[in-house]
């Protein structure tokens, strides 16, 4: 939208017509894909965990989401100081490229978790098949 209405080098705030709402669906897509999976994840600590530390599942999510926090910092640094892509001036920039670079990175991260899921052996598989059994 910048280029195309030439405003590359406007330094002030310019208004452009473009809606915020084009944020809604990704936003509503990542909502979706947490509330899907933080559950799923406690419940696999709370399987897997040896007994006396099954408490510490809960502490794991949010240590796992300060370490993404960092992690996502990380890149933005690397990609600001390795290409000229995220510039002070937003107009100048090169957001394509970024995104485009997330997807690769998002579609590398679920080829690493297609292979770590297959590869996976559940340590606990006889204890939570008889819990289903006591409880039927």
């Amino acid at each position: 939208m910048v280029r195309s209405h030439q405003l590359e080098d406007q330094t002030g705030s310019t208004v452009l017509p473009i809606s915020a709402l084009w944020l809604a669906l990704p936003l509503v897509i990542v909502g979706a894909g947490k509330a899907l999976h933080f559950p799923g994840q406690v419940s696999l600590y709370d399987q897997e965990f040896p007994v006396p530390q099954r408490s510490t599942a809960t502490s794991m999510i949010a240590l796992i989401i300060g370490i993404c926090f960092y992690m996502s910092t990380a890149v933005i640094d690397c990609i600001r100081t390795i290409t000229g892509w995220l510039p002070d001036n937003i107009n100048e920039g090169r957001m394509d490229y970024v995104f485009w670079m997330l997807v690769v990175l998002g579609v590398a991260n679920f080829g690493y978790y297609l292979t770590c899921a297959r590869l996976y052996k559940y340590q606990n598989i006889d204890n939570s098949s008889s819990e289903f059994e006591d409880q039927e």
